[in-house]
């Protein structure tokens, strides 16, 4: 359920942090603390927080998208899950796709989805790539970034030889929904390098 500001002011107790304030106290506390098990806590809270609308501005505001890109390049794969669930949840928003579609994040991500073996990290990377492709902020040049033949090549395998039933689902609804799209771009590309090979 989704909730609204009113909502969100009945259910807040008097004396108790509003949520704003609260999403604030969490990207500190990532930053602030050395224990692996907070940051894991405190990650996994602010995606939480992502899956209402209504918290999107808060945690662009508390610069939680810098958390999570910030997760995706550590080490910890329980880091690395909590930002990609938290960029699923945030996505749709228009400043969130830009900053997840940035090379040096997405790259990222791409590379996560080539090299983990973790298939909680396959699911989440994939979602990710379906909602960003379905997205209403998603333009051609959006497109050509994320459906790539490398990313349909490494999703095929994904959904052929996974051992989890669920990435097996979600690879296959991707290269339905956006296989042909990248077979057609890329066979375009061939032609117009053919046609270029030609004038010479």
């Amino acid at each position: 359920m989704f909730s609204s500001h009113g909502h969100l002011k009945r259910r807040t107790p008097e004396g108790g942090i509003p949520r704003p304030d609260y999403i604030e106290h969490l990207v500190e506390e990532y930053y602030t603390t050395t224990d692996v098990e907070a940051k894991e806590q405190v990650t996994a809270n602010l995606a939480n927080f992502g899956y209402d609308p209504i918290n999107w501005e808060y945690l662009k505001e508390a610069n939680a998208l810098d958390v999570f890109e910030d997760c995706v390049k550590s080490p910890n794969e329980r880091l690395q899950l909590n930002a990609l669930a938290g960029f699923c949840n945030i996505c749709l928003d228009p400043e969130a796709f830009k900053f997840i579609t940035k090379s040096e994040i997405f790259d990222q991500i791409k590379l996560l989805l080539n090299t983990a073996e973790n298939t909680d990290i396959h699911l989440n990377c994939i979602a990710l790539f379906y909602q960003l492709l379905t997205s209403d902020t998603c333009t051609q040049e959006g497109k050509n970034i994320i459906a790539t033949s490398c990313i349909l090549k490494t999703i095929t395998q994904l959904r052929n030889a996974s051992p989890d039933q669920r990435v097996k689902n979600i690879a296959a609804l991707y290269c339905e929904d956006f296989g042909s799209r990248v077979e057609e771009t890329v066979d375009s590309k061939n032609v117009l390098a053919t046609l270029k090979t030609i004038k010479k």
